[in-house]
């Protein structure tokens, strides 16, 4: 077993990267959060580990308290792996060797002149199930601190942690993963970890294995740093972090209702597709192609061709329709609430009066329509209006003329620009009501229309276990009672004959309560 340690250069990193372009560059804590322990090696996917230049800078600054371990965790990768290689960067390179002396048969320093015989093009791996690319982070300026707090969910990266022996910072799984579940954080503050790094080199592997953890945890989470401590975070984990160079305030939420938004939307399209993927449950095809025309408006919408994105779904009660649209407004805006237009609430006379208001000198024409109060009330860009079978003529061409537009002039000679905005129309009917019942004009206007269907039973389990794993953890902050979800497994287990996510979600609540109460009886 001959191996080399490939040793790089930080002003080289680039090039030393482009060099092994077709390797996966990862870092040593990447391979600890996949396997823990000794044992868990056999486990990782043979293509992907020896396909991978994996980076063990940190080893370096390790304290030596898991000297032993990390030198057996080495040889028995290298073993298993022999085609795995190994990086490390060059100020580090004395320090990793004068504990590890006998780790690797040689260094490599001359890493641009590298052998490509067993690295070609056509070994490239595509993983799908493990998260190796890079983490986005987002900067932020130091004096907007307190705004920023003001208006979104931040934590400090020392949340995570469960306590410290003025040695080793100490952090579980557990704490972790309640954070995350139900405090509804969306934004990771990571600044104070590089201040921490400058003084104890040692904790570097520690940090950068928990960032990983609570990636894996909650796939749309952001980490924040603030912008003056970009470069010293990089000489800590050049592998780690990619930075978009974006940086993050509080522009696109200071934009008044019918306004146009200061910030674009082609600019935050990849983060509302990843979000949207992991949180709606089921309907992949329905979420690949609302990625593709998302992109597609951004882009038209850019150019000044297209103003509003309109989506029109079908399909029965409690299937995701609605949570759609819920989903995108958090995503999109998630301090501000979702305008919802439900026309099953409308009598069939005076429904256009309702939503935009009633002409000067008719009762309660200075209240103004529903629509116009909750875009002053909100916001939110996103439009749900639910219920549109139950939609008039008058309505339908009311909306046929905004989708055209993209603007609309209220009973009051108001003008509203909806320029930006995002319009979904749910209904239950069917394709035959709908070919029948909407007409052709409107249709043409639709961007898309889709119909939802039913969850399959492996998407309906998972919906269930991952309700009640929230409900659970939620109790648990409130009560200190923990409910065991072994002990309702079977029961959840029985809940896929329904259809309904809402009634599915009513029941899980209903079998996790049952279970907490007899946790109390217990005491």
């Amino acid at each position: 077993m001959n191996k080399v340690l490939y040793v790089f250069d930080f002003e080289k990193l680039d090039d030393f990267k482009l060099q092994f372009a077709s390797r996966k560059f990862v870092s040593i804590a990447l391979i600890f959060n996949l396997a823990p322990t000794i044992d868990d090696i056999d486990d990782l996917d043979d293509d992907f580990i020896n396909n991978c230049i994996i980076d063990i800078t940190t080893l370096a600054l390790e304290n030596g308290y898991y000297k032993l371990f990390i030198e057996r965790y080495l040889y028995a990768l290298m073993k298993r792996y022999e085609s795995v290689e190994f990086s490390i960067n060059s100020i580090i390179k004395v320090a990793f060797l004068g504990k590890f002396p006998y780790m690797f048969d040689e260094t490599n320093e001359e890493y641009l002149v590298i052998n490509e015989g067993n690295i070609g093009g056509e070994n490239i791996i595509h993983m799908d199930k493990i998260n190796i690319a890079p983490i986005p982070l987002l900067l932020y300026r130091q004096s907007l601190s307190e705004e920023l707090l003001e208006k979104y969910q931040i934590v400090s990266i020392g949340s995570f942690f469960a306590g410290t022996d003025s040695i080793n910072y100490k952090f579980n799984g557990e704490v972790i993963e309640d954070i995350l579940t139900t405090q509804g954080v969306h934004y990771i503050d990571i600044t104070q970890m590089v201040y921490t790094f400058a003084l104890r080199k040692d904790l570097i592997l520690a940090f950068e294995i928990i960032l990983r953890q609570i990636q894996n945890n909650k796939q749309d989470i952001q980490f924040l740093i603030s912008e003056d401590m970009e470069e010293e975070l990089k000489k800590y984990l050049p592998f780690t972090f990619k930075n978009n160079k974006e940086l993050f305030d509080s522009k696109g939420e200071e934009e008044t209702g019918g306004c146009e938004t200061e910030v674009s939307l082609d600019s935050i399209v990849p983060e509302i597709i990843k979000s949207l993927t992991f949180q709606l449950k089921g309907h992949e095809d329905f979420k690949k192609d609302f990625s593709f025309n998302l992109k597609k408006f951004a882009l038209l919408n850019k150019m000044k061709q297209r103003k509003i994105f309109s989506v029109f779904l079908t399909g029965e009660s409690g299937i995701g329709k609605t949570e759609f649209a819920k989903i995108l407004s958090e995503i999109m805006y998630p301090s501000q609430a979702l305008i919802k237009i439900n026309f099953g609430n409308y009598s069939n006379e005076g429904v256009l009066n309702s939503l935009i208001g009633s002409p000067l000198g008719y009762i309660g024409s200075e209240e103004g329509g529903e629509l116009i109060n909750k875009m002053k009330l909100s916001k939110s860009k996103v439009i749900l209006i639910d219920e549109f079978e139950k939609a008039t003529p008058s309505v339908f061409h009311f909306f046929y003329e905004l989708l055209e537009d993209g603007k609309f002039t209220d009973r009051h000679g108001t003008e509203h620009n909806l320029n930006g905005y995002i319009i979904v129309f749910t209904s239950n009917m069917s394709q035959e009501r709908y070919l029948k019942l909407v007409p052709d004009p409107l249709k043409s206007r639709f961007d898309m229309v889709y119909r939802f269907v039913e969850l399959s039973s492996e998407e309906k389990i998972r919906f269930i276990n991952e309700s009640a794993k929230t409900l659970i953890s939620k109790i648990y902050e409130s009560t200190s009672i923990k409910v065991q979800v072994d002990n309702i497994s079977c029961k959840l287990n029985l809940l896929i004959k329904y259809n309904n996510l809402r009634s599915i979600k009513r029941k899980v609540e209903d079998i996790v309560i049952e279970e907490y109460y007899k946790e109390i009886d217990k005491k």
